[in-house]
């Protein structure tokens, strides 16, 4: 039985491929994170990781780092984690704005619920407001 979630992995894998971008799955130790690099325009993904139901999020934000030429750097990684105006922000607000016409595109303005977005994705509550914006400006 095909899963909403392998499809999403399609439209993000077609996405990918679209832009030029390589996507590598690897069984990694259950807590190493997926990365990506721009230079290399790859993703790997960690087929291994704790909460498989993360896989659509995580795939997206790591795309998102590549779409922007964000450099691959652990450092910089740890130094830039929190605030609107730090890398990883940015990617998780890109993450968000490739999977809303993804969740959009068979759905109607009425049927549009942030909360279901969110639980579907595995989206973190911090970006509550952020999913809200980015489904109305769909419409």
């Amino acid at each position: 039985m095909y899963t909403y979630m392998e499809d999403a992995l399609d439209y993000l894998t077609d996405y990918a491929s679209k832009h030029h971008i390589r996507i590598m799955w690897a069984s990694l130790s259950p807590i190493t994170p997926p990365g990506s690099n721009f230079e290399y325009r790859s993703v790997v993904m960690n087929s291994n990781w704790h909460n498989p139901k993360e896989f659509i999020f995580q795939l997206a934000h790591e795309i998102s780092h590549v779409i922007h030429g964000d450099k691959g750097d652990i450092y910089y990684y740890h130094a830039c984690f929190t605030g609107r105006e730090s890398v990883e922000y940015k990617a998780n607000l890109g993450a968000v704005k490739l999977l809303v016409p993804y969740y959009c595109q068979h759905r109607n303005r009425e049927s549009i619920n942030a909360y279901e977005f969110e639980t579907l994705f595995n989206v973190p509550t911090y970006l509550n407001d952020v999913v809200i914006k980015e489904l109305r400006n769909y419409f």
